[in-house]
């Protein structure tokens, strides 16, 4: 009966076989583990608020700090660890949504307070299941089960595809690539299987006699993932063939005046249904100054050579009964200069909730080639949501698509453009301070799944440019400029698509898939470990 007082030892905490008694476990457990436990998790705690993506993240901290609460969730009794590493994991959320601005809408607290709960499945996973064994194969059962958390997420809270941590490794590019053919999930997995080789071989003390064959197997496939990541960024690299593209927003003076004159009409025309009730002409003195600097604008990029503008979401505001107006008056740029012009704009309307959330694409003939209507408003916007089919067209510059800012959160949607041909995605956008980079950076990720560029075009934050292979090829921070212009040569591409837009969520689905074997092996330990008293009886 050696081995089953062996494994108890290992499942107990980081025993391994090596203290198979008991009591001296025990005695372990409560002279050495407290201590250690106090700084592994201080430490955890510590990389885990730079780990979340945020403003201010640091991508070094997502593969740190997996390795010192996985390692404080074995040394501490199994219920004791693993709440305190879930306070940690909800300690980060809070902090996340704190420096989002968002911790004031209770709908988001809700949410987030769920993905910490998702978050900490992986350590349980790993306390309860991989513990048992000493193999190798044991190191996967993190971070198969962290992928399929975040897939479950992205896929049942309607929330986008938040809490990745892959997201993290943005500037990574070599690795990057890697979501070309498992979309963000297996940056994930990367990121978190190296984290649970480096606490595996920290239980075995890091002799090299136990370890090399775990090691050997993870730094091959490290090598083979960035090794390929490098010879697509090289091999094939975007073509030399690109178009001039600008992303305007209005000018610090117009949204003064616009501001002004909204105050001067009355405070209550901040609200949509007083807008649509109230006097047209004191709406559009209102709304006007903001409008026509962004029809200057567009002209004037223009002029200067741009052959595509991209406005940003809803900082002009339009009444229903002035839309056609607008639209005709950067139809007579878009004919005289030859140029599209991806409009965006707050329709004001009769009907409630008296807002729509709009972008509407003029061509080069002056005419409308799509009108799309936001399809996943925030929580914090009360407007109607759009049907979700993404309009694309033709171009010289390859085809044209478009969504609004946080659509692009959601990758089924994404998925829509790549599946018609997309080449080029326009994304008019607006964020807000504490969130001015977190989009700009997705960017990235969503440039590679689907094998498009992107212009992303965000008044209150960062906007960029994106070619297919994640290159950011022109970026403009609004809060550093009077007027945020953002003008970038962007590839023009032939789309061959990506493995990724063909197979879709495949890689996912197996980490979920593993997990349900995770599940079924840790029913089945715990079975057995109830029944060892009644097999072993008095022979022990």
């Amino acid at each position: 009966m050696l081995g089953i007082r062996e494994r108890r030892g290992a499942g107990a905490g980081e025993g391994g076989g090596q203290d198979p008694g008991r009591e001296r476990g025990k005695r372990q457990r409560t002279a050495g583990a407290r201590p250690a436990g106090r700084w592994l998790w201080g430490a955890g705690a510590a990389l885990l608020i730079p780990a979340v993506h945020s403003n201010w993240h640091l991508a070094a901290a997502a593969w740190l700090f997996p390795v010192f609460l996985l390692r404080y969730a074995r040394l501490r009794p199994a219920r004791h660890g693993l709440l305190r590493v879930g306070y940690a994991l909800g300690l980060a959320q809070l902090a996340w949504l704190v420096s989002t601005g968002m911790v004031f809408v209770p709908s988001v607290l809700a949410v987030f307070a769920g993905l910490a709960v998702v978050q900490t499945l992986p350590f349980v996973a790993d306390r309860l299941v991989a513990a048992r064994s000493g193999a190798v194969w044991s190191t996967l059962v993190f971070p198969a089960v962290l992928v399929c958390g975040e897939y479950l997420f992205t896929r049942l809270a309607g929330f986008g595809d938040y809490g990745a941590l892959g997201f993290t490794q943005h500037g990574f590019l070599p690795l990057v690539q890697l979501a070309s053919v498992t979309g963000v999930y297996g940056v994930s997995f990367v990121v978190a299987w190296t984290a649970s080789v480096a606490h595996w071989a920290w239980q075995r003390g890091f002799r090299w006699r136990e370890i090399r064959r775990g090691v050997v197997v993870w730094a091959g496939v490290l090598a083979v993932v960035l090794g390929a990541g490098g010879v697509r960024l090289v091999a094939f690299a975007p073509t030399t063939k690109t178009v001039r593209v600008a992303g305007i927003s209005a000018g610090r003076a117009a949204v003064r005046a616009g501001e002004r004159a909204l105050h001067t009409a009355g405070t209550e025309l901040w609200r949509p249904r007083n807008l649509v009730r109230a006097d047209p002409r004191r709406v559009r003195a209102a709304l006007a100054p903001v409008a026509d600097d962004l029809v200057a604008a567009t002209d004037r990029e223009a002029r200067a050579g741009a052959r595509i503008v991209v406005w940003p979401e809803t900082q002009a505001r339009v009444l229903a009964a002035d839309r056609e107006r607008l639209l005709a008056r950067v139809a007579g740029i878009a004919r005289k200069r030859q140029v599209y012009v991806d409009t965006a704009f707050a329709l004001y309307t009769p009907r409630p909730p008296h807002v729509r959330n709009v972008a509407a694409l003029v061509t080069p003939e002056g005419k409308v080639a799509w009108t799309y209507d936001k399809t996943h408003p925030t929580p914090m916007e009360p407007m109607m949501p759009g049907r979700g089919e993404v309009p694309v067209t033709g171009s010289p510059y390859g085809r044209l698509a478009t969504v609004i800012c946080y659509d692009a959160d959601f990758p089924a949607l994404m998925r829509r453009a790549a599946d018609r041909g997309a080449g080029l995605i326009l994304v008019p956008a607006n964020d807000w301070a504490g969130f001015e980079s977190l989009h700009a950076q997705r960017a990235v990720f969503r440039s590679v799944e689907y094998g498009y560029a992107m212009v992303r075009q965000s008044v209150h934050g960062v906007a960029t440019a994106v070619d297919h292979q994640g290159r950011v090829r022109g970026s403009a921070d609004y809060f550093t400029a009077d007027r945020q212009t953002l003008v970038a040569e962007v590839p023009v591409q032939p789309r061959t698509g990506t493995l990724y837009s063909r197979t879709g969520d495949l890689f996912a689905l197996l980490c979920a898939g593993g997990t349900l074997l995770v599940v079924a092996l840790g029913v089945r330990g715990r079975r057995s470990v109830a029944g060892v008293p009644a097999a072993g009886g008095g022979r022990r």
